[in-house]
């Protein structure tokens, strides 16, 4: 598990609780995951579009959206257990 989840814990003890929460939780995290999926899709298709780059404005757009796309990767890093190394429940 990555350590982002329990860097705010001292305690041993609070620390393993806060790791079984957060396995506890996979099923939700794994649909926030296929959310972050959805969002990322429509971003792709709206970039696909040539009208995105008829506008004057089209370079700060695209610096936004490459900001949320990276914002949207973090995220997903985060929260997809699996690939961080946790045991099988």
């Amino acid at each position: 598990m990555y350590t982002d989840w329990t860097k705010h814990l001292r305690d041993p003890k609070e620390k393993a609780e806060f790791e079984r929460t957060i396995q506890g939780s996979k099923i939700a995290l794994d649909r926030l995951k296929v959310l972050l999926d959805e969002k990322e899709q429509v971003l792709n298709q709206s970039e696909m579009s040539f009208d995105t780059f008829d506008k004057p404005n089209w370079d700060y757009r695209q610096a936004y959206q490459n900001g949320f796309r990276a914002c949207l990767n973090g995220i997903r890093k985060l929260v997809d257990l699996d690939k961080q190394g946790l045991p099988k429940q």
